[in-house]
């Protein structure tokens, strides 16, 4: 498994395992979009995937505020649940953080539903709360979470490839 950043020959895959919960052609619009967004050094988005697909993936982007230029985000962080407790999203993560530190920042963060698997997960790839937001994320069938802000130093020990 590779992690490397996302071409258009990732589009069926993607749809196919569920990644996006996009259609076909939405799938294929955000992929084009990443693909033109990645000409700079402030966005990525990166899959992992082998010779049967892709089976994670998530967006790195830095954050354009002046006085936020250190931090970078994670956004759109999946791995198929075949993948999950392989060290898979562990790989993506150090990889995010790589791209991070390249682009000279310091935290990397990400937002997820408080109470759920993805925080769980989040805080055992090290990264820890800093912000939580009562009822801040509704879902569909009036489903309310908190919302959770999580960071991790981009700097610190990075994650094998």
């Amino acid at each position: 498994m590779i992690i490397r950043r996302v071409c258009t020959a990732d589009v069926a895959s993607l749809h196919a395992n569920r990644l996006c919960g996009l259609t076909i052609e939405e799938t294929a619009d955000l992929v084009r979009s990443a693909v033109e967004q990645e000409t700079g050094d402030e966005f990525c988005f990166l899959v992992a995937a082998d010779e049967r697909g892709v089976a994670g993936m998530t967006t790195v982007r830095r954050l354009e505020h002046r006085m936020r230029r250190h931090r970078a985000e994670l956004g759109g962080f999946v791995i198929v649940p075949a993948a999950r407790g392989t060290g898979l999203a562990r790989r993506i993560v150090g990889a995010a953080r790589e791209r991070a530190a390249r682009w000279g920042c310091s935290v990397l963060e990400v937002s997820c539903r408080g109470g759920t698997a993805a925080e769980r997960a989040y805080r055992g790839l090290g990264f820890e709360e800093w912000g939580r937001l009562p009822g801040g994320l509704h879902d569909r069938g009036g489903l309310v979470y908190d919302e959770v802000r999580l960071w991790l130093d981009a700097v610190g020990e990075q994650g094998g490839q």
